[in-house]
């Protein structure tokens, strides 16, 4: 019990990071299927212009490294305070724009290159950096807030833009975010980040610069493969949940239904993996996590398609969904320590968005999920076992040399 001890010193790091990660641009993925289709009727957008915003999300995969390094080197309060204060003008500019289409995708450019700061690529080193025995269970709470704020007012602000309309929603979601911010800020430790040393990745090595230290370090890539396979899969969670429940011949009331348990499952999957880093090896952990999406999509490629198969499956991806973030950044502190980590998790989320984007290649070149699904289940397969050889003794010398 006297572990728990830290989230009573340090509370405060944790209860800025989660607001800060539940109020700014985590929420863009919720609230923007809130707000399209009064945007479309209301500007008179076609769903081609619309489709758009999925180039211009691409960008997340370019702006989160150097999100991730700026936290390294300023610190976690200044860099998020940029984004923190930047996303609810952004959504005042939305609030009063014309009908342009231009003018929302210049916008919506300026808030992902801004915002990014305010990801868990930066609010999750203030929490990695202040929790020690009780750091896996510390990360999951904090990831947890996006969904969790996402799931307890996405209804009241749909049924507030349904009566006010959707400039009045933004203008509430804005005001929202300026209080969590405030908040926030007044949260977040203020102290400088440590400057990332110069790092020799073997003994009587010449000091290499921080990302060439990364880069020679074999962790690294074995990192990075597998979490660009095991994230292959998840394009199922961004665009295609619903499609891929209605395409096991089930009503739609009961595809509504099942993305709700997906979420939750997301959230649980969270707490649960980073409880279970506390105690046990975190690639086994990883192993096991991102190995149950093959359960869940080998189901759904079955032919069983009754409603208790497909529950199961979705409750099996979403709990691995939501274990990513916080099982990635706890084997981030233990393989490379905490003076590069947002470094190393900028870099390795851009991974994962590149995978979810290269999911919906895979997913236009199979033509349906009938092939899609066995394939993602492959890679899943495979990529989960990578991360068992993070437990190999050669690879851990490597990860003490890293600075871990």
């Amino acid at each position: 019990m006297a572990d728990f001890s830290e989230f009573r010193r340090e509370w405060r790091p944790l209860a800025g990071a989660f607001l800060g990660m539940g109020s700014a641009l985590s929420l863009n993925s919720y609230i923007l299927s809130i707000f399209a289709p009064y945007l479309i009727k209301d500007l008179g957008w076609t769903m081609s212009q619309w489709s758009s915003l999925g180039t211009v999300q691409m960008l997340i995969m370019f702006c989160t490294p150097v999100a991730g390094r700026l936290a390294d080197v300023f610190g976690v309060r200044r860099v998020a305070a940029v984004g923190a204060i930047s996303f609810p003008l952004s959504l005042l500019a939305i609030a009063m724009m014309s009908g342009s289409i231009r003018v929302y995708l210049a916008i919506y450019v300026v808030q992902i290159v801004v915002c990014s700061t305010t990801t868990a690529t930066v609010y999750s080193r203030v929490v990695a950096g202040a929790y020690s025995a009780r750091r896996g269970l510390a990360l999951g709470i904090a990831g947890s807030s996006p969904p969790l704020v996402a799931a307890l007012f996405s209804p009241l602000i749909s049924t507030f833009v349904e009566s006010h309309g959707w400039r009045a929603g933004y203008l509430v979601v804005a005001g929202f975010s300026a209080i969590c911010a405030v908040i926030t800020l007044l949260l977040l430790p203020k102290q400088q980040a440590e400057a990332a040393p110069r790092i020799a990745m073997t003994s009587g090595a010449r000091p290499r610069g921080v990302y060439g230290a990364i880069f020679a370090n074999p962790v690294f890539w074995i990192m990075l493969v597998a979490i660009f396979l095991v994230n292959l899969p998840f394009t199922l969670a961004t665009t295609q949940l619903k499609l891929v429940v209605l395409a096991q011949g089930l009503p739609a009331a009961t595809a509504a239904l099942l993305v709700s348990v997906f979420a939750v499952s997301s959230i649980v999957g969270r707490v649960l993996s980073g409880a279970a880093l506390d105690y046990l090896p975190a690639h086994i952990i990883a192993a096991i996590a991102f190995g149950l999406p093959v359960i869940g999509l080998l189901l759904l490629a079955s032919p069983l398609d009754s409603v208790l198969v497909v529950t199961v499956a979705m409750a099996l991806i979403g709990t691995s969904f939501g274990s990513e973030g916080d099982i990635i950044p706890y084997l981030i502190t233990r393989q490379f320590g905490i003076r590069i980590y947002s470094t190393v998790l900028g870099l390795l989320s851009a991974a994962m968005g590149l995978a979810m984007g290269g999911g919906n290649i895979l997913l236009a070149i199979t033509g349906s999920f009938d092939l899609y699904l066995p394939i993602a289940a492959a890679t899943a397969f495979v990529g989960s076992l990578m991360f068992l050889a993070l437990g190999l003794p050669a690879l851990k010398r490597h990860a003490l040399a890293a600075g871990a």
